[in-house]
């Protein structure tokens, strides 16, 4: 089974980041549009895994003193590699990069192309453009505003199960931070 550790994101700000990209989406059919109710932000991949066991109790013993805290949402930007990602970024916290840190010092690096952690929720994935294309992309994510903040006291060990339309998310586990 595909597992990942993510945080998963309230219903009302799912509800929000939608709304405000009903414009981009239009515009942007072509795009793969991830479905609101698979909005997460992903801490650590795991991959394929035969005992979730063995994961479900490292990261309880990780994360038994683990501090909540709160995300706020920065800009809207995009990553590039074999597609075009569009994404809703945050500012820095530093609670979760504790969080992150701990967890890849145990499970170690999710791949060779080790990068520094940012946190962003995938909004959808596009085909590569033109540089006029995608100047023309960042030129209309820097008009678009989205203001959201959430507090996060828990996370969970998430299944993805893979089909022809949309990824299935399944919360396998839930682990609640601590207030300090």
């Amino acid at each position: 089974m595909r597992l990942f550790l993510g945080i998963d994101v309230p219903e009302v700000i799912k509800e929000k980041i939608d709304k405000e990209i009903i414009s981009l989406k239009r515009d942007y059919s072509h795009f793969d549009w991830i479905v609101p109710k698979n909005f997460h932000i992903t801490l650590y991949f795991f991959g394929s895994v035969d005992n979730c066991q063995k994961i479900k109790q490292k990261v309880e013993a990780l994360l038994w003193d683990q501090s909540f805290f709160y995300l706020h949402s920065f800009r809207l930007d995009t990553f590039v590699n074999r597609r075009l990602i569009v994404y809703l970024d945050f500012y820095r916290e530093k609670e979760m990069e504790r969080l992150v840190e701990k967890i890849r010092g145990v499970f170690g690096l999710e791949n060779k192309n080790h990068h520094k952690f940012i946190p962003h929720l995938t909004l959808s994935r596009g085909p590569r453009s033109s540089k006029q294309q995608y100047f023309a992309l960042k030129s209309k994510l820097r008009k678009i505003k989205i203001e959201v903040s959430f507090k996060v006291d828990r996370v969970y060990l998430f299944q993805s199960i893979l089909s022809e339309r949309i990824p299935i998310y399944k919360k396998i586990m839930s682990f609640e931070l601590v207030e300090k």
